[in-house]
């Protein structure tokens, strides 16, 4: 009769992942990340511009409004703050700036329309890329939705 000795094994596999696995992990999530982030600027940026022109679009009924209830257009207001002409007919709590913009109302040199100042520049750029091709007038860091010209 053999008696057969077991043949000895140097390792044991245990459970768990090696270096190469954890490497591979990191290196893909990595990747991930570079391709998710600048995006999700993006999106934030695009979003924060909707948010602007959908203001705009109550301060343009705001001045629809007024204007026909007065036959006449509300006078210029100043950056960040809404014409007293336009009060009653702004929801309440109506904020004319933000955290990087603020909104204004203009009325002078033959051009009405809602102004966003901002130093944003991405963000201005977001503004004109949602809103699409149309009224706008744009000087410096002045963006301007022109409602009429002339």
């Amino acid at each position: 009769m053999t008696v057969r000795t077991p043949v000895p094994t140097s390792r044991r596999r245990r459970g768990g992942f090696t270096l190469v696995e954890l490497i591979l992990v990191v290196v893909i999530i990595s990747v991930l990340a570079a391709i998710a982030i600048p995006n999700y600027r993006v999106v934030v940026t695009r979003a924060r511009a909707a948010d602007l022109l959908g203001r705009i679009d109550v301060v343009e009924v705001a001045v629809q409004s007024y204007l026909a209830d007065n036959n006449a257009w509300p006078d210029d207001g100043t950056d960040g703050q809404a014409p007293d002409a336009l009060a009653e007919y702004l929801p309440d709590d109506f904020l004319f700036n933000g955290e990087d913009f603020q909104l204004k109302w203009e009325n002078g040199g033959g051009l009405k329309g809602v102004a966003v100042v901002t130093d944003n520049e991405e963000l201005g750029n977001a503004l004109l890329d949602v809103a699409g091709p149309g009224r706008w007038f744009v000087s410096g860091n002045r963006y301007v939705f022109i409602l009429e010209a002339g």
